[in-house]
């Protein structure tokens, strides 16, 4: 199984990957690298974080780079989207928003807690 991790705290990549042992996990802080690994490689999870850069409640579509640009790219790159995308960010707004570009995708707040 590939995981595909966008998150900006280094603890949280720490849980998933030790939650994810035995998966072959890649975590990244920024949505260029991720949307990198998406358009290059295929993956079977994705666990997506709204709010980057040590900000909270950021607002989708802004200046702001955030989880919302990766889901405006999978809306458009289709055939990229993996099998299970996972929202995982504390920002509700910001999660309805990417499921609204993502409709198959769960919003699981603090998904790395419940693995």
């Amino acid at each position: 199984m590939r995981v595909l991790i966008l998150d900006d705290d280094q603890k949280r990549l720490d849980i998933f990957k030790q939650k994810l042992i035995g998966r072959y996990v890649e975590c990244y802080m920024t949505t260029g690298e991720i949307i990198r690994k998406l358009r290059d490689e295929t993956w079977d999870y994705l666990f997506l974080d709204h709010d980057l850069g040590g900000k909270t409640y950021v607002q989708s579509g802004g200046a702001e780079d955030t989880g919302w640009d990766v889901a405006v790219w999978l809306s458009n790159h289709v055939d990229r989207q993996p099998e299970n995308i996972i929202l995982h960010t504390f920002n509700p707004a910001g999660a309805l928003n990417m499921k609204s570009l993502l409709p198959k995708a769960l919003i699981l707040p603090g998904a790395w807690n419940n693995l």
